[in-house]
């Protein structure tokens, strides 16, 4: 014990001849200071960003601005303009030609933080943005971002259209029905069970929008705005009779929403946004490709149409004559229509060709599958489609051969116009003067 006594008596010692009365000299000010002087980068950012919409663009890295328990790497500095270029052409102008200055200023975020990398979550999903508190968007995965890439635009236009609809929906609250029509909402969204078929067939617009109803409501503005309406009818006129009626009540309700509680018209604000993506990528809306993902519902034909040519309106009367002289009961309308659907994938057509029989009308029915290879499409018979009537279509076959081999020709499908996109029509690919056009009806 007196050992320890006399260790002790040492040690107070010595701690008492180390204790220094004098004030510390050094400058803190000196160590780890990050300087930088503006460049291109920050000078153009002031210019589009911060001086016109008090928005402030954060790209240089700050680790304590973001989540401490997720590994993330810092932007590349290659792709900040390119990237935020981009946001402000599809994001920030359409809005602003739509909803003008005195909406863009109360309601854009004060911050846009740029990360390099994706943030990856525990449960195997990514997070690709993220808005806080209506106030800051971050922006992930800019190191990937390609301006060149119409799918890296779309995706990264996706996001941030997303997160926006955070930052509106936390100003004005969703309908109070949104929840409502799909109720089969699932926080394990990402279970096995919850598969992209299944959330189609419940109403949601993706995976994803099941997780909760605010998840749902910007899922479906952003969907609308960046995959755009071609997208969205096709993938509704495949989600069958529950999935279908759902969506369109929701997409009605979206276009309310905007309407009632930011006064903007959401069609002329669809509008802008596909234009902008279509100026940056060069993206353009192909009628064969509408066809193949099965964006319309139904095609209607009619023979005294001025854009019809003067092969087709020939046929149409020769074949018109011929089932006539058949049978004096019957009288071929001048309309007609295709009817357009999907199996196993791939897109189906029904030509319903409309016949007077008496003083009564009957429909025949002639079943193909569309074989759709760039802009070429071709309606190849198929009388293995069942669940549709094809009797009198095959009875009368050979009476409306002249017709049918206009429209059985392998031909290219095209617009009316770059302007009128509510007209398709197919011109034959060797034979380039038999062509007709219809109305398309979504």
């Amino acid at each position: 014990m007196k050992k320890l006594i006399n260790y002790i008596a040492i040690l107070s010692l010595a701690l008492a001849s180390c204790k220094k009365e004098s004030p510390l000299n050094a400058d803190m000010d000196n160590f780890n200071i990050d300087t930088y002087k503006n460049g291109q980068i920050d000078e153009w950012l002031q210019k589009e960003y911060l001086s016109p919409f008090n928005i402030e663009v954060l790209y240089r890295w700050d680790r304590y601005q973001l989540a401490l328990n997720k590994d993330l790497v810092p932007p590349l500095e290659r792709n900040v303009l390119p990237a935020l270029e981009t946001v402000k052409s599809i994001w920030l102008s359409p809005y602003l030609d739509i909803a003008g200055k005195e909406f863009i200023k109360p309601y854009a975020p004060k911050q846009i933080v740029l990360i390099g990398s994706a943030e990856y979550n525990n449960d195997g999903t990514i997070t690709l943005g993220t808005a806080d508190a209506g106030r800051r968007i971050n922006l992930f995965i800019i190191n990937s971002f390609q301006k060149s890439n119409s799918a890296n635009v779309e995706q990264m236009m996706h996001t941030i259209h997303h997160e926006f609809g955070h930052i509106l929906h936390q100003n004005s609250p969703i309908p109070e029905d949104f929840p409502r029509i799909s109720p089969e909402y699932a926080a394990n969204w990402t279970a096995n069970v919850n598969t992209a078929n299944e959330a189609k067939r419940l109403g949601f617009v993706s995976r994803y929008a099941r997780s909760n109803d605010n998840e749902d409501f910007v899922e479906m503005i952003a969907f609308l705005l960046v995959e755009g309406q071609d997208w969205f009818d096709a993938y509704v006129n495949t989600a069958g009779e529950l999935g279908k009626p759902r969506l369109r009540q929701k997409e009605q309700m979206v276009v309310d929403y905007f309407r009632t509680a930011y006064n903007i018209n959401f069609r002329a604000l669809q509008a802008e946004v596909k234009a902008a993506i279509d100026r940056e990528t060069g993206r353009t809306t192909k009628f064969a490709a509408n066809m193949a993902r099965n964006t319309y519902s139904k095609m209607v034909i009619t023979k005294t149409d001025e854009n019809q040519s003067a092969t087709f309106t020939a046929a149409y009367t020769s074949a018109a004559a011929a089932v006539k002289t058949a049978s004096t009961a019957l009288t071929l309308a001048d309309q007609f229509e295709f009817r357009f659907g999907m199996l196993v994938g791939k897109p189906i057509a029904t030509l319903v060709m409309t016949v007077k029989n008496g003083s009564t009308n009957e429909e025949w029915f002639f079943n193909y599958k569309v074989t759709v290879v760039g802009d070429k499409v071709t309606f190849v018979p198929d009388n293995t489609i069942t669940g549709v009537e094809t009797d009198k279509g095959t009875k009368y076959r050979p009476q409306l051969k002249p017709l049918l081999d206009i429209i059985e020709q392998a031909s290219i499908a095209e617009f009316l116009s770059p302007q009128n996109l509510t007209k398709g029509g197919f011109k034959g690919e060797t034979n380039t003067s038999n062509y007709f056009y219809g109305s398309l009806i979504r």
